[in-house]
């Protein structure tokens, strides 16, 4: 998989400390789902994204996007 993707994601505050996810965290979860379905991988950053942020508002846009190879 090829993954492009805007600085959206890493940054959005959240956690139990409001703090950013990061790129390595976010680095980390794309390497945890390169080997699934796009739709299964979808489902799991929208979920892991909305867990991570709880009742905080998205701060910037996100953008998200996987190529197979």
């Amino acid at each position: 998989m090829l993954y492009l993707f805007s600085d959206g994601y890493p940054d959005q505050m959240g956690g139990e400390r409001m703090k950013k996810i990061t790129k390595k965290k976010f680095q980390d979860l794309l390497l945890s789902l390169h080997d699934r379905p796009p739709s299964e991988q979808k489902e799991e950053l929208e979920d892991f994204l909305n867990r991570w942020k709880g009742n905080s508002s998205q701060i910037d846009d996100i953008l998200v996007i996987g190529i197979r190879i």
